[in-house]
């Protein structure tokens, strides 16, 4: 628990879990400074920066150090687009900032292709990491169908040898008030059970026979034959999945957690055979 903990912390998964914990309790202020200072992981720092913004007062004693917190900052308070620019490894694109039409999309393409070079420039297979880019453009669609707060939302990505990692997130209603909002799903009461049925290929708030979904089947399609770790946070539950070919028959684990606005998807890809650009 954070009591154990106060001073210097990584900025984990495990560890942002605790923290809003405490602060949705009440229960982190007082406790000292905590400095969050080590990141092997941009998803973490995204989810802690999104629970930072809705409890700030909550907050006030904790400062995330992470070099990755103030891209996240820049789209989060002016819409900054950041990781675009050659060489660069790791950025961030607000979403529904003072742009529009086709300018938006326009960089929006260059800005997802960088990501997609970036990737495969670091050892990963082209066919992957296309289907991989193909899901995040499916995902970023998903928060303007779905999150009734566009303005709200951000996508990331960072690269390193053999890995590529990306977070779309936003802030806006989550995924059980999504779906409740089709009929065939509005006896869902639990954001956990929302989570799993949001993964299902075609499951939204509209009827499946508009194709709209939240994108996640496309995720699964991507990593047919890779592995991969994925993170699925909303409302008061995260839902990860991770080993070789994940999928929703594979290793999934569902668990409460405290509550947090939105939806915040993380994707790690590490394959053992990754290096090579077939």
């Amino acid at each position: 628990m954070v009591a154990q903990f106060a001073g210097a912390l990584d900025a984990r998964f495990d560890n942002s879990d605790d923290l809003l914990w405490q602060a949705a309790h009440r229960q982190l202020v007082g406790r000292g400074p905590i400095r969050l200072c080590r990141s092997g992981r941009i998803g973490p720092v995204v989810e802690l920066m999104y629970a930072r913004r809705m409890l700030p007062s909550e907050y006030t004693q904790v400062s995330i150090e992470v070099p990755f917190a103030a891209l996240v900052q820049g789209a989060m308070e002016s819409g900054r687009i950041s990781g675009g620019g050659y060489g660069e490894r790791a950025g961030v694109f607000a979403l529904d900032r003072n742009l529009s039409g086709s300018s938006a999309q326009m960089q929006w393409e260059q800005w997802a292709l960088h990501a997609q070079n970036a990737a495969v420039a670091h050892g990963l297979k082209r066919t992957l990491v296309d289907g991989l880019i193909g899901a995040l453009g499916e995902l970023q669609d998903n928060v303007y169908e779905h999150s009734e707060a566009a303005e709200s939302g951000l996508v990331a990505y960072a690269v390193d040898t053999g890995m590529f990692e990306f977070v779309v997130a936003d802030a806006g209603i989550g995924v059980l008030a999504s779906l409740r909002k089709n009929p065939e799903f509005a006896s869902l009461t639990d954001s956990g059970e929302a989570l799993k049925v949001a993964a299902s290929d075609g499951a939204s708030r509209f009827d499946r026979s508009t194709g709209h979904g939240f994108g996640i089947g496309a995720l699964f399609r991507a990593l047919a034959r890779d592995a991969g770790e994925l993170r699925f946070r909303s409302g008061d539950y995260s839902m990860s999945i991770h080993g070789d070919r994940p999928n929703l028959t594979g290793t999934v684990e569902v668990v409460k957690k405290a509550w947090l606005d939105g939806l915040i998807v993380s994707v790690r890809c590490t394959p053992d055979d990754g290096v090579g650009n077939q």
